[in-house]
């Protein structure tokens, strides 16, 4: 499968996307599958910033990521692998500011890789799917509501 990709157009700036969904490293905010962020290192939200997701489901419960493609307020990949490399994921989320600067596109890609996670993203890609469209309209709900406050 194909990784997934979703955008939408968000009613808030890039810089509250980044400030309410990303800096303060909780992305069981937004993340449907992620109960909490653990073992920040390395600096933490910054370009080679490592950490843990605690999963709610699914075989592994700790993964640990790195966060790259880490342009403040534009980008961040957070990548990862578990299982001997047999399972390994990426998403990428990038904010571009509208003509109307109170409007934000919002790009989130995410795929899985690796043998296993090839497998499982074609042999079930429907949960895959929801996890990144329900992770994207968390993204725009917390961000629109921060915006408004």
């Amino acid at each position: 499968m194909a990784p997934v990709e979703s955008e939408a157009i968000v009613k808030a700036k890039a810089s509250t996307i980044w400030k309410t969904c990303f800096q303060d490293m909780k992305w069981e905010k937004w993340d449907p599958d992620v109960v909490e962020v653990t073992n920040i290192q390395n600096g933490g939200f910054m370009e080679g910033g490592t950490f843990d997701f605690v999963m709610k489901e699914g075989p592994v419960k700790v993964v640990p990521c790195t966060l790259s493609n880490f342009q403040h307020e534009k980008s961040l990949t957070f990548s990862g692998s578990a299982m001997g490399g047999l399972l390994s994921f990426s998403g990428t989320v990038e904010l571009t500011p509208q003509v109307n600067d109170d409007e934000t596109k919002v790009n989130y890609t995410f795929a899985l890789m690796g043998c296993l996670g090839s497998f499982v993203s074609f042999a079930n890609p429907k949960p895959i799917v929801a996890g990144t469209e329900n992770g994207l309209a968390n993204i725009v709900r917390l961000s629109e509501e921060a915006e408004t406050k």
